[in-house]
């Protein structure tokens, strides 16, 4: 399907989701020279939901700091600025995504265990293999799925279709979403994202995830997010509705030039990162 078809199908969509406010907010000012340890805490501070799931997670076992921290102010100089913003598209995410229903083949609450598992993943890889600012594979991880979203918001009778391909064939879901609906999740996913001007490497990342076509110019955030998501299937991180594990494209192995020594530690430290990230957003 051509891009420009994919574009008029997301702008049809009434009532499409945008990004959380908080974390727009928290991008603008990050990018402003003289911003302060203060006004970040008190953008974070506007939404008392996300920054009290903020300030839970900072004091889990997920980060193993000895005395409490109470303040958000002391969790973003701790942290750094970087995981900080992670943590509130997360937990902001997670407050929107909890509100939608899910249907009767498709389980919303498993889609953000999988969105928080590939995320996990993708970035426990990216530091592996030494890549500059994980925190950015981090993002795309949790938002490589993002279509997915829409469609079973969206587009409920037709993905319902989708489900039953997969279901019925073993195909990957983007297979049976290129068959029904005309269009994949990489498609609308990463025409939402442009939509909510976000990095192009963030963009590449959910776009081209599967490496179904794998482009010339693959990088190594594509291929952490890529063998993340795979990863996640097979140790059943969640569910993005997949029902076979699809096999990791050599070129991405390759290309973070990672040992099998190293899926030991990867698998390990990741499944330990998540079952602590799970146990802290109150999953009902």
């Amino acid at each position: 399907m051509k891009s420009k078809n994919i574009d008029r199908t997301i702008n049809s969509i009434a009532e499409l989701p945008t990004l959380p406010t908080i974390y727009m907010k928290l991008s603008r000012i990050l990018n402003v020279q003289n911003s302060s340890i203060r006004m970040i805490s008190n953008i974070i501070s506007e939404d008392l939901a996300v920054s009290a799931m903020v300030l839970k997670i900072v004091n889990s076992p997920l980060y193993g700091f000895h005395n409490k921290i109470g303040d958000m102010q002391r969790a973003i100089v701790i942290l750094g600025l970087n995981e900080i913003k992670n943590l509130v598209l997360a937990t902001s995410m997670y407050k929107t995504i909890k509100q939608l229903k899910s249907s009767s083949t498709f389980d919303i609450q498993e889609f953000w265990k999988h969105s928080i598992g590939c995320a996990i993943l993708a970035k426990v890889l990216a530091e592996t293999a030494y890549i500059k600012n994980p925190e950015d594979v981090f993002t795309g991880g949790l938002l490589h799925d993002i279509g997915k979203l829409i469609h079973v918001t969206y587009l409920r009778e037709e993905f319902e279709g989708v489900v039953a391909n997969v279901v019925e064939t073993g195909s990957q879901m983007f297979e049976s979403e290129k068959k029904i609906l005309g269009f994949d999740h990489t498609q609308t996913g990463s025409a939402l994202a442009k939509k909510w001007c976000l990095p192009r490497k963030t963009i590449n990342m959910i776009a081209n995830h599967h490496l179904s076509d794998t482009p010339d110019t693959l990088t190594k955030e594509v291929a952490a997010v890529h063998i993340g998501n795979i990863l996640c299937i097979s140790l059943r991180m969640g569910s993005g509705g997949e029902k076979r594990v699809p096999i990791i494209n050599q070129k991405a192995w390759k290309i973070l030039d990672l040992k099998l020594s190293d899926l030991e530690y990867i698998m390990q430290r990741s499944t330990k990162l998540f079952e602590e990230s799970i146990s802290n957003m109150e999953l009902n």
